[in-house]
């Protein structure tokens, strides 16, 4: 009898797309024959080359001698089927495809690994650091236990901090924040949040907003901090710009804005059972171009989620964001047409946004996650 697999098909679209969406190569710096040679006897495979036997041979010559394949290929070649392969060789792919003999970039394995927990994560899997080579991770997949933190057995209680910074002194002013954060209120007292807004905050009123957000957070089930208005990446670390910074300069950043971090420790020490922030903040702003930055180096880099939390970005790691030509920007648009949808879990949510924004903005701007949430929630049980 045939095993049932729990890995959905959506799940496992949604990881393979992941290749497509941020141009990573699966097969690392592996050719491609020699990398599916380690899951596969590739000469026990035909061809579906008919001046070829088998799999080996047919592979090398359009991928290696006439490099004629896409890199997708192998997604829907019925030989490998991963869409419909038994989970425990899918994950085996997965592992494979973050190993240090395949992929020697540490930045590829964080991103590719935050693509995989965030989707697998719904059927209960996750991959983790299970050892090391040459003090390089490697990794293997194990089931997680799942909790619905929507049961409860008293009234949730739900906090958000929303912010909105339009009006920079020197960096001109933008079109939506203000529009975003005010529509991002509503929509939250109505799904039940108790909601702290500031407007237009100097670096002086951002941290005393966070702090006292943090503060008041301990006495809260869910947590939520959203910022629409212009942020950076620097040194490795995401900066939030106040409407009074005067980034003449790189050095100045650590000076005039507000770290990101400063948020998610308050919410790791507040003990909630779920933090979210959410940062429609990857704006292109006139400070990163003056510094003369390459554009992998503008808009956001990822950060690393702490236990129970779920960090989103308007747009992909080191890409900008579209301020929109409506009322709301364009992330915030979908964000408030989704986030009410009833018995709809966190994370599909966030799905339906990325689909949103990515057929108007033609996939010029794809949404981003990274979590590590322990359970389902919902907004709208």
């Amino acid at each position: 009898m045939e095993k049932t697999n729990i890995i959905e098909l959506s799940t496992r679209r949604n990881i393979l797309d992941g290749f497509i969406v941020t141009q990573i190569t699966w097969s690392g710096n592996l050719e491609q024959g020699a990398f599916l040679g380690r899951l596969f006897d590739l000469s026990k495979l035909p061809s579906t080359d008919t001046r070829y036997k088998t799999a080996d041979q047919d592979i090398w010559k359009h991928t290696v001698a006439n490099n004629d394949w896409p890199d997708e290929w192998v997604f829907t070649d019925r030989r490998f089927n991963f869409l419909h392969i038994e989970d425990k060789l899918f994950l085996e792919f997965l592992c494979l495809t973050v190993h240090p003999t395949v992929r020697n970039d540490k930045d590829q394995v964080v991103t590719l690994i935050e693509i995989y927990n965030n989707n697998l994560a719904k059927n209960g899997f996750e991959l983790y650091q299970a050892g090391d080579i040459a003090g390089r991770p490697t990794f293997e997949a194990r089931v997680i236990k799942k909790e619905v933190v929507a049961v409860k057995t008293h009234k949730e209680t739900k906090l958000a901090l929303v912010i909105g910074c339009s009006e920079y002194n020197y960096a001109g002013v933008l079109a939506n924040p203000l529009n975003d954060a005010n529509s991002i209120e509503k929509k939250l007292q109505n799904l039940g949040f108790d909601v702290m807004k500031t407007l237009n905050p100097t670096q002086k009123d951002l941290k005393k907003f966070i702090d006292d957000f943090g503060d008041k957070l301990k006495g809260y089930d869910i947590g939520l901090f959203y910022f629409a208005g212009h942020g950076v990446q620097l040194k490795g670390m995401n900066y939030l710009i106040p409407v009074d910074a005067n980034l003449k300069t790189e050095r100045m950043v650590e000076y005039d804005c507000v770290e990101a971090g400063r948020v998610l420790g308050y919410m790791e020490d507040s003990k909630s059972q779920v933090n979210i922030v959410i940062l429609d903040a990857c704006r292109d702003n006139p400070f990163e171009r003056s510094w003369g930055r390459g554009i992998s180096q503008r808009g956001l880099t990822t950060m690393s989620a702490p236990s129970g939390s779920l960090i989103a970005y308007s747009t992909s790691p080191g890409k900008t964001a579209s301020d929109g030509d409506g009322v709301n920007g364009l992330y915030t648009h979908s964000l408030l047409e989704h986030i009410g949808s009833k018995q709809v879990s966190v994370m599909t949510m966030f799905q339906h946004v990325r689909k949103d924004v990515m057929a108007k903005s033609k996939s010029d701007q794809i949404p981003w996650e990274a979590t590590s949430l322990t359970a389902d929630y919902f907004f709208n049980p």
